[in-house]
């Protein structure tokens, strides 16, 4: 008995993963789950090692948290899956199992960091280190001057940022972010309503890119690539987050990339290398709103269906001239509110959800 205890406890200390605590399952998982961990709390239990109480007691809590993670694992279909990706950071262990989604520049990993969810940001190569340093960099000094403020939340949450070595022996930069559960980009919702949103419920979501950008231009950045694809939002609550700071620079210094996916959206004093400024962004932003809205930011054209208050604003946004365009995000956002409130009314909660189909 006292050696299959040692064997346990040893078992513990060198797991990472639960599948190298309760083996491999037979069908149905769950069930082999919750037999293997009685058996081996049963094992581990005090009263049965009365005379090693404290690592027993020890043992006891190392399987609920094992069983717990298992049953997380199996839930998501990954217990037993080797990780794709892992990177220890001190104390830190970050395992990601699931297909990266690809970015323009990066290779976003969905991992885990114990019970709490990442992403895990990879340069896809080292020639690209310096941009998701920006985006460190960025996200930063959004932590020391937004910290506290509602605003806040309209902001990725950065971890760390590690460096990693390839297979290839090159160092490429990664930057850890915070998961956030039920968002679904702009561009998600795009393809989903081909035709378009209605204004009222686009509104929502302009307004939390608006007070997004009023933030960061205040703390004298300029994000740079405000997309569909960088704008998140969570139907449910209706909070609206700014992400993808690679191309953030301070203002006034030319950007340094643009998305290809969405290169025809950039003012022109982007291809000229002419300074970037708020007006930049709220061009992107703009842009952004008028395919939300089933329109082509090319032109700019709108369905007939989008109030002309709207379509105005946004058309002042996407004036060729830097200097002609509104410039403060903050007026704007007050403007935008101003004009809501003359077609609309009071502001209400409008649910809204993504459909199962295209709309």
């Amino acid at each position: 008995m006292q050696r299959a205890f040692d064997e346990l406890i040893d078992q513990l200390g060198r797991a990472q993963a639960p599948a190298e605590v309760f083996g491999p399952l037979a069908a149905p998982m769950a069930d082999a789950l919750k037999q293997r961990y009685r058996v081996l709390v049963r094992l581990a239990h005090p009263d049965r090692n009365p005379s090693r109480a404290a690592e027993a007691n020890a043992a006891c809590r190392d399987l609920n948290h094992w069983y717990a993670a298992a049953q997380q694992q199996i839930a998501a279909g990954t217990y037993g899956v080797a990780p794709r990706i892992i990177i220890t950071s001190g104390p830190r262990r970050y395992v990601g199992y699931a297909a990266p989604l690809a970015g323009d520049l990066c290779d976003l990993y969905p991992a885990e960091l114990g019970d709490d969810q990442v992403l895990l940001k990879v340069a896809r190569s080292a020639h690209d280190n310096d941009l998701l340093q920006a985006e460190a960099r960025a996200l930063h000094e959004i932590e020391r001057g937004l910290a506290g403020q509602r605003v806040r939340a309209h902001f990725p949450t950065l971890i760390e940022h590690v460096l990693i070595s390839d297979a290839a022996g090159a160092r490429r930069q990664v930057n850890v972010l915070r998961a956030e559960a039920g968002v679904v980009s702009l561009a998600e919702v795009i393809r989903a309503y081909p035709r378009g949103l209605d204004p009222a419920d686009a509104a929502w979501m302009f307004n939390r890119v608006l007070a997004a950008l009023g933030a960061a231009h205040s703390l004298g950045l300029v994000h740079g690539a405000v997309t569909p694809a960088h704008v998140l939002v969570r139907p449910a609550d209706h909070n609206g987050m700014l992400v993808g700071w690679c191309a953030s620079v301070p203002a006034g210094e030319p950007l340094r990339l643009r998305s290809p996916a969405y290169a025809g959206d950039y003012p022109p004093e982007v291809a000229a290398r002419r300074p970037a400024t708020p007006a930049t962004d709220l061009y992107l932003a703009a842009a952004c709103m008028v395919r939300l809205l089933g329109g082509d930011p090319s032109g700019p054209t709108l369905p007939p269906r989008v109030p002309r208050p709207i379509a105005d604003l946004l058309r002042a946004c996407l004036i060729q001239s830097p200097q002609r365009r509104p410039y403060d995000a903050w007026q704007l956002f007050d403007d935008f509110r101003e004009l809501l409130g003359q077609l609309y009314g009071r502001p209400r909660f409008r649910p809204f959800a993504m459909p199962a189909g295209p709309a």
